[in-house]
C-alpha cells in the first residue's frame, strides 16, 4: 500500500464457484469469511466477489457491513444476476460500489473467447447490465461513494467499448440537466 497510495483501488478477493460443502457449508464458510476481512488491516478498501449464488446471503451482506468491506457486484453467468445482488445489498449503503462485468450471459469463457477475438467491437450488448451498473453508479455517486467499473472483453466483445457506452451513458443524464 505504500508504494500505491492514493493510486491503489479495491484490494479484492474474489472465490470462484464452489459447493460450499467443500468449507464445512454456508455457516462456515461465512463464519470464516467475517474472521478474516475483521483480521485485516485498517485503511485499504478491501472488496469480496462471490460466484456461488448460495452465498449471497443476509449473513454475508451483514459480514461485509460490520467489517467495513464492499461487495463486489459481478456480472457472470455462474453467479446470481445483478438485479438479485442490487435487492439484497445496495449499492449506496456500501464503503464503495465495484463492479465487475465480466461474462455475458450464457456463455463459458473460452467460447466467449473464441465469439469475441480480436475483441474489437461489440459483439453481443448486454443493455440491462449497462443500465444496472449506471443505475448503481449514479446511486452511489449521489451518495459520494468511490465507484469503481472493471470491464471484461468477455461481458458484450471490446472492453474498450463498453466503457465507453458505459460513459456515455452516465453522462447522458448529466448533459439533460445542464441544458435545463
Amino acid at each position: 500500500m505504500e508504494g500505491l497510495g492514493t493510486k491503489a483501488g479495491p484490494i479484492l478477493f474474489q472465490f470462484s464457484p464452489f459447493s460450499p460443502n467443500l468449507v464445512g457449508g454456508r455457516g462456515a464458510f461465512l463464519e470464516q469469511l467475517h474472521g478474516f476481512l475483521d483480521a485485516l488491516p485498517q485503511g485499504p478498501l478491501y472488496a469480496v466477489e462471490l460466484r456461488t449464488p448460495a452465498l449471497l446471503t443476509e449473513e454475508y451482506a451483514a459480514a461485509l457491513h460490520e467489517t467495513g468491506v464492499a461487495h463486489c457486484f459481478n456480472v457472470h453467468p455462474a453467479m446470481t444476476p445483478l438485479e438479485g445482488q442490487m435487492k439484497l445489498i445496495r449499492a449506496f449503503e456500501q464503503p464503495a460500489l465495484v463492479v465487475r462485468w465480466m461474462l455475458h450471459a450464457g456463455l463459458r469463457y473460452e467460447v466467449a473467447k473464441d465469439r469475441y477475438e480480436p475483441f474489437d467491437r461489440i459483439v453481443d450488448e448486454d443493455p440491462d447490465s449497462l443500465e444496472r451498473i449506471t443505475l448503481a453508479a449514479f446511486d452511489a455517486l449521489v451518495a459520494e461513494l468511490p465507484v469503481f467499473v472493471v470491464v471484461n472483453n468477455k461481458a458484450e466483445g471490446s472492453s474498450p467499448l463498453s466503457v465507453i457506452r458505459l460513459a456515455e451513458r452516465l453522462a447522458t443524464p448529466l448533459l439533460g440537466s445542464e441544458r435545463d
